[in-house]
């Protein structure tokens, strides 16, 4: 089933890449095409990184001469950039694909070509082009630079249906999007690695983004520039496992978020996501002094019982989780801790389902995302077997949401009066008047503004809270 939020997070190798980088050169947001040149509607689910994927993309195919189309209906070719970290995530594509194709046909207008980029592109293949699913175009995560041709074969004809297969993971792919904001904190994406060498039992991503291969250091620090140039004034660093970053072995996440934060005219850096054995004290001294480093740490603990963690194959007990817990709340001012929690994971007894819950209480979590285990072909823990009855794991998300939901509580009201420093991101959907800021530890606060600018920093004194978010007044 679908992640649940509880209380206020996202989830998330010492890979060394000696060959040569390729990256695209950075491009506008929306590169002109000839007038009359067809059309492409890119739709993403899944991570950032899918979200950071589809801005390149787009400029990919408008070097190519593609124009960027804004509506699946009129559009000549209609992209899905995909997610395979859970089975719902897989069939809500599918069911997409088919309410495309219907809503098209009830308006009149004609097929379009339809194409299945990522992680379900490249776990599920030829599998995707079959009479039932009816995908012209599948292509994988590193071999997005084929799009163009395999597209104006698609519009010609020459293709074949179901022909224009292409996967396969390539160490030299590292794609470039031109500065874009990311909706949900007005941070430009800046993935510095992908794909994951850590293979936890349950998890697909190994498989789908391949193993770890970063970003050259010069080439991250360009695109940060290029951020800056554009207006920017805020980078979230992005990768499977981020922290786990190491380039030839000579510079770790620790260097280069070192080098990012010296960055002229950058005002705040962001990360997601972090692995706990990859949050060493070093890396913690960092981020609590450097200013530019955001305090709030998304860190995946998953699970409370060293047994689980073992055949999760974590590689940190409970007690070393702790104590990255306490340390960053020692020498990070302000830190936030956001987390991941799976429930029902083969084998979890209910002493290991307690130890989960003791867990969550006792690091107090700003926020934290809670799944039920669901089996992945292809990973590991397939093998243990799926033993907990569905109804346990319903019961036991519904616990651990609920206890995550009073820690929360206690949490907020202990805000209430304080004065924090937020950015203005956006004005709120619901509410008059009012702003949606964000604070550098990630909490979100709604405030009236006479006059908002974004990326402007305002004063606001909490005075209440609702659900997972403040509301304040400006001082």
């Amino acid at each position: 089933m679908p992640a649940r939020r509880a209380g206020g997070g996202l989830a998330g190798g010492d890979g060394l890449n000696d060959k040569p980088i390729e990256n695209l050169p950075m491009m506008p947001q929306r590169p002109a095409a000839p007038a009359g040149a067809p059309t492409v509607y890119i739709e993403t689910y899944g991570c950032q990184m899918n979200v950071y994927d589809s801005a390149a993309i787009a400029a990919l195919l408008g070097r190519a001469g593609l124009a960027r189309g804004d509506d699946p209906l009129t559009a000549d070719i209609v992209l899905i950039n995909t997610c395979s970290v859970r089975d719902h995530a897989e069939h809500k594509v599918l069911s997409r694909v088919g309410e495309l194709r219907r809503d098209r046909e009830e308006a009149g207008r004609r097929p379009a070509v339809m194409g299945i980029l990522g992680c379900m592109a490249e776990r599920l293949g030829e599998a995707l082009t079959g009479e039932r699913q009816r995908i012209d175009v599948v292509v994988g995560v590193d071999r997005y630079e084929s799009l163009p041709g395999i597209l104006t074969a698609a519009l010609a004809g020459s293709g074949g249906a179901g022909s224009a297969v292409v996967t396969g993971h390539r160490d030299d792919a590292h794609y470039v999007a031109p500065p874009q904001l990311y909706p949900q904190n007005g941070s430009h994406l800046v993935t510095i690695h992908k794909g994951c060498d850590y293979r936890c039992t349950y998890c697909i991503v190994p498989y789908t983004r391949g193993p770890q291969r970063e970003k050259a250091p010069a080439a991250i620090l360009d695109e940060v520039r290029a951020v800056v140039a554009a207006g920017g004034q805020e980078v979230t660093l992005l990768g499977q496992n981020v922290t786990a970053y190491r380039w030839r072995g000579e510079l770790d996440f620790a260097g280069l978020l070192t080098q990012v934060a010296r960055v002229d005219g950058l005002a705040r850096i962001r990360f997601l996501t972090g692995h706990p054995r990859d949050m060493h004290e070093r890396l913690m001294d960092v981020i609590g002094a450097e200013p530019k480093v955001c305090p709030g740490l998304h860190v995946p603990g998953q699970c409370g019982s060293d047994r689980v963690l073992a055949r999760m194959k974590r590689r940190y007990t409970r007690a070393e989780y702790l104590h990255m817990v306490a340390y960053a709340r020692r020498v990070v001012p302000d830190v936030t801790i956001s987390g991941d929690i799976i429930v029902g994971f083969p084998g979890e007894t209910e002493e290991d389902f307690a130890q989960t819950l003791s867990l969550v209480r006792e690091v107090g979590y700003d926020n934290l995302f809670c799944y039920t285990y669901s089996e992945r072909p292809g990973a590991p823990a397939v093998r243990l077997g799926d033993d907990v009855p569905a109804d346990t794991k319903k019961r036991r998300l519904a616990e651990v949401m609920a206890l995550q939901d009073e820690v929360w509580q206690a949490i907020a009201a202990a805000q209430v009066g304080q004065t924090w420093s937020a950015v203005a991101e956006e004005p709120a959907r619901r509410t008059e008047g009012a702003w949606r800021l964000r604070t550098l530890n990630n909490r979100k606060i709604l405030a009236p503004l006479a006059a908002g600018v974004p990326g402007r920093t305002y004063r606001v004194r909490v005075d209440g809270f609702r659900n997972t978010s403040f509301f304040g007044t400006a001082v």
